[in-house]
């Protein structure tokens, strides 16, 4: 069996609510107590299929970080929201209402995901992206102390195929693996895509 004391752990979600019965949630401190290092909140799966708001992804970052978990953050647009040119003020105002406030570049990592680029088999563009991404960076800059060194992943449909041209673009400090993770060839691959 693998060593796993030294294996980084991970959650897809967690309630915002610390204590009481909350029945099919889990806390952030039962996060804690097993060890997680990292918590995905506002995933676009849970924005549109539970209706969760930037208020409770807040929420739930703050519960993540006062725990000692890294939170990250998912941000993204619809296609009807990029077909109406509304994608650059949509993801803007997720990351104003979604950042907690003790957020910084230690305790929180972005996750842009195009929801119309999550298993669908479409990609951004690298134009795309670099377009994204450079008015995230610009944005964190702008509100927090240390912006500039907050990490920034790409998720959308992220495959071998597209893998080193989108992990060596700007601003993207990572990918945020959804289908490609299941297929552990597929994974290698967009592993062994990142430069050092």
């Amino acid at each position: 069996m693998a060593n796993i004391a030294n294996t980084l752990r991970g959650a897809q979600d967690c309630s915002e609510r610390e204590q009481g019965a909350h029945t099919g949630e889990i806390s952030a401190t039962m996060l804690n107590d097993i060890g997680c290092d990292f918590c995905i909140v506002g995933h676009s799966e849970r924005r549109t299929n539970h209706g969760e708001t930037n208020a409770q992804v807040q929420n739930k970052a703050s519960q993540v970080i006062s725990n000692d978990i890294a939170a990250i953050i998912c941000v993204g647009e619809t296609l009807e929201q990029r077909e109406s040119g509304q994608e650059f003020s949509i993801v803007e105002q997720q990351i104003k209402e979604s950042l907690p406030d003790g957020a910084n570049s230690s305790n929180t990592i972005i996750a842009y995901e195009p929801v119309w680029a999550i298993g669908t088999g479409k990609a951004a563009t690298s134009d795309d992206v670099l377009k994204m991404h450079g008015m995230i960076r610009t944005l964190l800059e702008s509100i927090l102390a240390d912006g500039a060194e907050m990490r920034i992943l790409y998720g959308g449909s992220v495959k071998p195929s597209n893998a080193e041209e989108l992990l060596n673009l700007d601003n993207v400090d990572g990918a945020l693996i959804g289908g490609a993770s299941l297929k552990p060839d597929d994974f290698v691959a967009i592993g062994n895509a990142v430069k050092d």
